[in-house]
This record gives C-alpha cells, structure tokens and sequence, in this order.
C-alpha cells in the first residue's frame, strides 16, 4: 500500500510540475507584411500603371478639347450669335460628356482595384489562420491592429458561453424588473 500511494504522489508531482499545456501564441507585423507581400504590390503596381495610362489618355483628351475651344475663340469673332452659341453650347456638351465618362472609368477601374485587393487581403487572412493551425498555434494577434486576432483556436471561443450567460441574466434580470414594476403599479394604486 505504500508502493501505491508512494507511485501516486510522485505521478501527481509530474502532472503538475508539466502543468497545462502552454499556449502557442504569435504576432504578425501586418504593415511590414503587406508593404512586402510581392502579390499584393504586383497588384499595387497594375493598378498604378491603369491608372497612369487612365490620366494620359484624358490629358490628351483635354487638351485637344481645349484647342478645338481655344480654335472656336479665335472663329468666334467672325460668326453670328446664333452660329457662336450653338458652337460653344456643342463644346460644352463634349466637355460634359468627357468628364461624365472619366469618372465612370475611374470609377470602374478603383472599384477593380478594391474588390482585387480585398479578395487578396481575405486570402492573406485565411493563410494565416491555415498557418496557425498548421503549427499548433492558439492565436495569432495583428501588431498594427488590422482587426486584432488573425487567428483563434475555435475551442478558446467565448462567444457563446458570454452570450448564454448574458442572456441568461437578462432573464434574470427581467423577471426582477417585473417583479419589481408590479410592487411599483400597486404602491402607486394605493
């Protein structure tokens, strides 16, 4: 019986000088991770290129509206009223048209660039879940705050236990709130 008690004491020694398994936890500098991701600034740098070969096409579209208004300046002195109004109010129109069809392609080629980069950032965020489950991992915390937690081990979710027991004392709650409302209802009746 000494023997066993002895092989007892000494197997909950271990056991607690193990203790509980310890917690895998990391970082990701996620400024210095997507200002490095090669994807991401290829994808930066197609954009960029979009977008310069979007402003030179409407610079020269510009500038050969303004020598068509500089060129009715110059013809303007020579024609009629009518002629001149009808001429202008026809430069006016392409003017709007152009700027009407330029923020349409700007818009168009930003709204690309967002949804590519958010599509590209929902990937990085799903790798480094991938990651740290891959490698043992509890949590993966963001340094620059890009939405705290990168990763959690599902089995460390509080959400639910916190939202039963805030439930649960909100009905708690409610029934002394009740309870409470009718002592109120016949004090006041009397």
């Amino acid at each position: 019986m000494k023997k066993f008690i002895l092989v007892a004491f000494t197997a909950v020694l271990l056991w607690n000088c193990q203790g509980p398994k310890a917690e895998k936890t990391g970082f990701v500098d996620m400024q210095k991770l997507t200002d490095k991701y090669e994807k991401l600034n290829r994808l930066k740098k197609r954009f960029s290129d979009k977008e310069a070969a979007f402003k030179h096409k409407y610079d020269s579209l510009g500038q050969a509206l303004q020598m068509q208004y500089n060129d009715f300046l110059r013809r303007a002195q020579k024609m009629n009223k009518a002629k001149a109004d009808k001429e202008y109010q026809q430069l006016m129109y392409r003017q709007q048209q152009m700027a009407a069809q330029q923020q349409q392609e700007y818009a168009k080629i930003q709204k690309e660039a967002d949804e590519q980069t958010a599509k590209l950032l929902d990937d990085l965020k799903k790798f480094i879940a991938d990651y740290g489950q891959k490698n043992g991992y509890t949590y993966i915390f963001s340094k620059n705050d890009f939405n705290g937690v990168l990763y959690g081990d599902q089995a460390k979710d509080l959400t639910t236990a916190l939202l039963d027991n805030l439930n649960g004392q909100s009905e708690k709650t409610a029934g002394k709130d009740e309870k409470s409302d009718k002592t109120q209802e016949a004090k006041t009746e009397k």
